[in-house]
């Protein structure tokens, strides 16, 4: 059994068979889907790491027990076959919802930094330096952690650490809330999806069923690698923004792009980009399944051991934070500008800049197009963490 939690593949494979079989399992309405991979790695992180050789320890708490390359792969395949899947539908939604969409890509994180500095001083134990941490984490921000980590490496490591330790521990509360909030609103809301898909459908003025042309009939890998390829290479570029520091995509928003924008043209010269759906719902399937579960193993130990490390009280920030932001942002958006469940989901993962709820929108709407509101309000909410990140870390 020991060997079993040391071999990394074998660890990934039985949290997402084990995890998918938990996620079929129904409560009324409710279901854990895909998410069920994130909870069973959760614990084998956690597992893997109680259980290893005591020189392999400080090793996985480090490195994580997964790699980096792994997770990496996973990213890729998911956001790849999700915005080439959306793609056909990104002009209309621009054009229709633009502003509406900027509007909620602004207001998300402003409600988390808010949140992370008022619940902040109102619940006792919180370390302060720790706190842009724990708003970066609870957003699922990494461009957010780097801003903050900018900003305080001259007050010493003790602060770059402080801000480390807030991020690892406010992540997983982060992640958790948003998947299962994307699971669990359109219950609690008694939403129809299918109506709500075709006020999506009406608002761009589409047929609900209508299928895309299609220029083949099968899945294209060196299209599709082509894609990652070139998201990479976009999200790698960093624009200087002055006192901001300079500011990328990260992965995460270049291999979106590049799906939305290769995927919306089409074809270049030889190059055929579009892709039938059946074959970008298998890769998104696996992408999304494999990505959970990696996190899951990754940050296992350390959700687990930070409640026993003086982390308790960044615990219970990270989940105010996240719930007020996906609270307020929901009733922004449904409310103030009547935006549909099928965009609103996206949109709402998309200001929070959060991959495994995306995932877990794509899943409880069935719909991929929830990916057109995420990729329009990705990129002012990146901007809109990195401001607010370096105003907590001055504060």
């Amino acid at each position: 059994m020991r060997d079993l939690l040391t071999e990394p593949l074998a660890l990934t494979a039985i949290s997402i068979a084990l995890g998918l079989a938990i996620g079929r399992l129904r409560i009324g309405q409710f279901s854990l889907g895909s998410s069920g991979a994130l909870f069973v790695g959760l614990a084998l992180g956690w597992m893997t790491v109680v259980t290893a050789g005591e020189a392999e320890v400080e090793r996985l708490i480090l490195e994580g027990v997964i790699g980096t390359d792994i997770f990496r792969l996973a990213l890729a395949l998911f956001i790849g076959a999700v915005a080439l899947s959306s793609a056909r539908y990104l002009g209309k939604v621009v054009t229709v919802y633009g502003w509406k969409l900027l509007a909620l890509g602004a207001l998300v994180p402003f409600v988390g930094a808010a949140a992370s500095r008022l619940l902040a001083l109102v619940i006792p134990g919180v370390i302060l330096e720790a706190v842009p941490g724990v708003f970066t984490g609870a957003l699922t921000s990494s461009p957010g952690l780097a801003a903050a980590l900018e900003q305080v490496a001259e007050r010493g490591p003790g602060a770059e650490s402080a801000v480390g330790f807030g991020y690892a521990v406010g992540y997983i509360p982060g992640v958790l809330t948003v998947v299962l909030g994307m699971q669990l609103i359109p219950v609690l809301f008694k939403l129809d999806t299918a109506k709500e898909n075709r006020a999506f459908c009406e608002d761009l003025d589409i047929e609900p069923d209508a299928a895309p042309t299609l220029g083949s009939e099968r899945f294209r890998p060196m299209e599709f690698f082509l894609v990652v390829a070139l998201g990479f290479l976009l999200g790698a570029l960093k624009i200087p923004l002055g006192p901001l520091g300079r500011v990328g995509l990260g992965a995460t928003g270049g291999i979106l792009a590049a799906g939305l924008i290769l995927g919306f043209i089409g074809k270049a010269g030889p190059l055929d980009f579009r892709m039938p759906p059946s074959s970008l719902s298998a890769v998104r399937e696996l992408g999304i399944a494999l990505f959970l579960a990696v996190v899951g193993l990754r940050y296992g130990y350390r959700a687990v051991d930070s409640m026993a490390s003086g982390g308790l009280p960044l615990l219970a920030l990270s989940l105010g934070v996240a719930l007020l932001s996906i609270a307020i942002g929901y009733t922004f958006g449904r409310y103030v500008l009547k935006l549909n469940w099928i965009l609103l989901a996206g949109a709402l993962c998309g200001a929070m800049t959060s991959t495994p709820g995306l995932g877990a929108a794509v899943e409880a709407t069935g719909c991929d197009d929830v990916a057109t509101g995420y990729g329009a309000v990705y990129p002012v909410a990146l901007l809109s963490m990195v401001i607010f990140t370096i105003g907590l870390s001055i504060i």
